[in-house]
């Protein structure tokens, strides 16, 4: 048991380097998920458990990161994409969306522009005024999101706080 609490430990503390050193908190969430090691998991409680340490609570963790991890059974990192997979299906309140997550959530984290962009979302539903639309990608640009959502042959966008 001891030894599972140094491994805690210890990713918590890598896990804060991470932060650290990264331009905004979104971002340093997805370097340090993205930097674990290809094919191995995380258990969900292990990655709130990190976050509320990091944070100091659950009220701290920004936005979109809350909303990701709320209802998390595992993380797996495949080349560059994130897998999540969650409990159950959720929707949950951020801004003036609502952001709907399908059981297994997927994305590519790569760089566009010179800033971290999450692409190729698989899983994310973002409501607003009571129309639904895929989420397509995410851009970084601290301290804003630039959300894109898939409508056909446009690609609206959507600038929102982290």
């Amino acid at each position: 048991m001891q030894k599972l609490k140094t491994v805690e430990t210890e990713l918590v503390d890598v896990a804060k380097r991470f932060l650290k050193s990264a331009s905004d908190p979104f971002s340093g969430v997805i370097s340090f998920l993205h930097e674990r090691p290809e094919n191995t998991s995380m258990p969900g409680y292990l990655i709130n458990s990190i976050l509320i340490d990091s944070f100091g609570s659950t009220e701290d963790i920004p936005g979109l990161i809350r909303i990701l991890s709320g209802h998390v059974r595992e993380i797996c990192r495949h080349a560059n994409v994130i897998d999540i997979i969650n409990e159950h299906p959720s929707a949950e309140k951020w801004g003036n969306f609502v952001i709907k997550q399908k059981e297994r959530i997927k994305f590519e984290v790569g760089r566009e522009r010179g800033l971290m962009v999450l692409k190729n979302i698989q899983g994310l539903v973002g409501v607003e005024h009571g129309i639904e639309l895929p989420l397509e990608k995410i851009l970084v640009e601290p301290p804003k999101l630039i959300v894109t959502v898939r409508m056909g042959l446009l690609h609206p966008q959507k600038v929102v706080d982290i």
